[in-house]
């Protein structure tokens, strides 16, 4: 009697054609960008470490804390108007107007109620906020030059309310009463630490924001209308709430202004230079990174600093700088420092796909060849 072997299933080879990244490609890949998410935080609370370190470390006088917190005035104001120009791809020349709006909120109830920084930064950010999102509905059904010239519009017209309605005080100006916050009287380096404090909450804040759904809604919007439309993004609702959280940023970094010099005049507010330099900072540093804030508002208020005694030479710095980063940069500074980063990270990601596309993907078993025994 013939005895016949078991069928059994021999696996074939797979062609060439059928090898694909693999679930652990996949896994290895998304594995990979988490670590370069963690390394982007690491890198975030390294610079605040140092940054709660500076006034404190030797030959550092308290003026130091007081000129750096200008700094951090001026990275709060770019990262209002980076919400507009960068996230949302909106031109504005007049977010001075609202800067200048925080620092009349904090100044009228700071010295009527003896409101503390804390309380004085959220009121005047939900001051400003509220007027530009009213704002909003008019100015956004405009576009390009004609938004940038109905923004600076605004810039005047609020430099002449300050300057001409008695509440405000006009040129004598209004003084603030000693900073405090909790209840705890400020120097200059406890003022320091509050404005770092609520650097790192708008900070958080802004990369929240644009990685949520609101977010992802601004960034279609900015690079193509219609698409965004065709799946059902409301221009309209989205870019007026973006005009309004760009108004309550520059509206924080006001009232930070007023209680850094515990004075406010329209002799400083009424005119467009804040606007101007706000702008100016953002557009060097960068608008669509979280880093270029930081860059462009150190830039406007260091080069001055440091050339204080040739005031007009620094005017020119500023403009000689400017032009060159929109010609070979126009992405900002921040950009060009993250290139080498984003250069690494892309030659990691295409290692790991490399190395998986080069395992052959195991094949189901209804697919493969058999023979008998």
């Amino acid at each position: 009697m013939q005895q016949v072997s078991a069928v059994r299933a021999v696996p074939m080879p797979a062609s060439p054609g059928t090898m694909r990244p693999g679930p652990s490609g996949r896994e290895a890949e998304n594995e990979e960008k988490k670590q370069f998410a963690r390394q982007d935080l690491f890198g975030i609370l390294m610079l605040f470490a140092v940054a709660t370190a500076f006034p404190f470390l030797p030959g550092m006088g308290t003026w130091v804390a007081s000129q750096a917190a200008l700094v951090i005035v001026f990275i709060i104001a770019a990262q209002g108007v980076s919400i507009l120009t960068g996230y949302t791809g909106l031109v504005t020349v007049g977010h001075g107007g609202f800067l200048a709006i925080g620092a009349y909120t904090a100044a009228l109830f700071s010295h009527d109620v003896m409101m503390d920084i804390a309380l004085s930064a959220i009121l005047s950010a939900l001051v400003a906020g509220l007027i530009g999102f009213l704002l909003g509905f008019i100015f956004l059904r405009l576009s390009g030059a004609f938004l940038a010239i109905g923004t600076l519009g605004f810039a005047f017209f609020v430099g002449a309310v300050i300057n001409n309605v008695p509440i405000f005080h006009g040129r004598e100006g209004i003084f603030l009463p000693v900073n405090q916050v909790f209840g705890i009287v400020l120097g200059d380096r406890g003022f320091y630490l509050t404005s770092l404090a609520i650097l790192a909450a708008t900070t958080a804040f802004i990369f929240l924001l644009i990685h949520s759904a609101v977010g992802r809604a601004l960034m279609a919007l900015r690079d193509s209308e219609k698409a965004a439309e065709s799946y059902g993004v409301n221009r309209l609702l989205y870019r007026t709430i973006a005009f309004a959280i760009s108004a309550g940023i520059t509206g924080m970094a006001g009232a930070l202004n007023a209680h850094l010099t515990n004075y406010v005049s329209a002799e400083d507010y009424r005119n467009i230079w804040y606007s101007v330099d706000i702008l100016v900072a953002t557009v060097i540093g960068g608008s669509r990174q979280i880093m270029g804030p930081f860059i462009g508002g150190a830039f406007i208020v260091m080069v001055p600093f440091f050339l204080e005694e040739m005031a007009d030479f620094a005017f020119i710095l500023k403009g000689v700088v400017l032009i060159v980063v929109l010609l070979l940069a126009p992405a900002g500074v921040a950009d060009v420092l993250a290139r080498p980063i984003r250069g690494w990270r892309r030659h990691r990601l295409a290692r790991i796909r490399g190395a998986a596309q080069s395992r052959p993907a195991a094949m189901p078993a209804s697919e493969t060849g058999g023979r008998l025994q």
